[in-house]
């Protein structure tokens, strides 16, 4: 099994044929064909179900395409590592992260990135933890910012930093600190159950002998920005989410006392970091000391980012 035969088997997979795939590579269709029988007999189990309308994956064809990609992947980032001797970062740098970062930290890191390494490719995912980690498995990304991280034998971490939260209402409302046991009596507005947040408040609210009496579930923040400030229910969220909305008086609200969530830095343990994924990781901790020194106490730096 070499790189041509890769590359070739993914193109059929692609295109779903074998005449496509030789078109595109500009290769006889003969080559790739044969190259494919001796990948079959290499690997001991068909790839493709061969039928009139094409060419279909089979399930070992399928696991291989998922695979290979990854290879070649590495493969092209090793090129390019070795050509530039490993000194200036190119290539791509694909990063996940959660909306709540995204406000405090990606948009900042990126645009200092972007004017540092012109020559790099970032590619920018958001979603929420269970989505993130299957991109990790998946080689979907290359490091994530993650929420109340779990060991994976996969995935290696670095806690970043504990953040506060903050309870949201809408403008007028009172503006102070708040209980766990405040929380009983208000109609929220929350993700769903597989939310890490979601999940952190209902084992609070238990804690204490309620449960959470959620209204709506919503995913967007900005949909549930606007239902609480129609006065439909509150929301509990990281502070750096709306701490702009909340100092400007849009909302009502305050900190929840005794409520926090860890932020974790997230990459993979059997994937090479390139310079360009360590040059990323870098800016990302930089400026989260930045951030963390203008927010104060609902920002707390890991302890060995604690003055670095």
């Amino acid at each position: 099994m070499d790189l041509t035969q890769l590359k070739y088997f993914l193109r059929v997979a692609e295109l779903r044929s074998f005449s496509k795939a030789a078109d595109a590579l500009h290769v006889a269709q003969p080559a790739i064909t044969r190259q494919i029988r001796l990948l079959e007999e290499e690997l001991g189990v068909p790839l493709f179900h061969r039928h009139s309308r094409g060419s279909e994956p089979t399930e070992a064809g399928r696991l291989l395409e998922v695979r290979a990609a990854a290879l070649l992947r590495m493969a092209d980032q090793t090129r390019i590592d070795v050509i530039s001797r490993a000194q200036v970062p190119t290539g791509t740098v694909r990063i996940g992260f959660p909306p709540s970062v995204g406000n405090l930290l990606i948009g900042s890191t990126v645009a200092r990135y972007r004017a540092h390494y012109p020559d790099v490719l970032v590619s920018l995912a958001e979603g929420y933890n269970q989505v993130l980690q299957e991109w990790m498995l998946s080689d979907r990304l290359d490091v994530a910012v993650m929420t109340e991280f779990h060991s994976h034998p996969l995935l290696e971490s670095r806690l970043l930093f504990e953040e506060g939260l903050w309870l949201l209402g809408p403008a007028g409302g009172e503006q102070r600190s708040y209980a766990i046991a405040d929380l009983r009596q208000l109609p929220l507005i929350q993700t769903s159950h597989h939310n890490s947040l979601r999940m952190l408040l209902e084992k609070a609210a238990a804690a204490h002998g309620f449960a959470l009496n959620i209204v709506i579930q919503a995913e967007a923040l900005d949909v549930i920005k606007q239902l609480v400030r129609r006065g439909v229910g509150y929301h509990v969220t990281p502070y750096s989410v709306v701490g702009g909305d909340a100092d400007g008086g849009s909302f009502s609200g305050g900190p929840v006392q005794a409520l926090s969530i860890s932020r974790h830095l997230v990459w993979r343990t059997d994937r090479p970091r390139t310079v360009a994924i360590s040059e990323m990781n870098r800016m990302l901790i930089e400026q989260l000391q930045i951030a963390a020194s203008a927010r104060g106490a609902l920002i707390r730096l890991a302890p060995d980012l604690q003055g670095a």
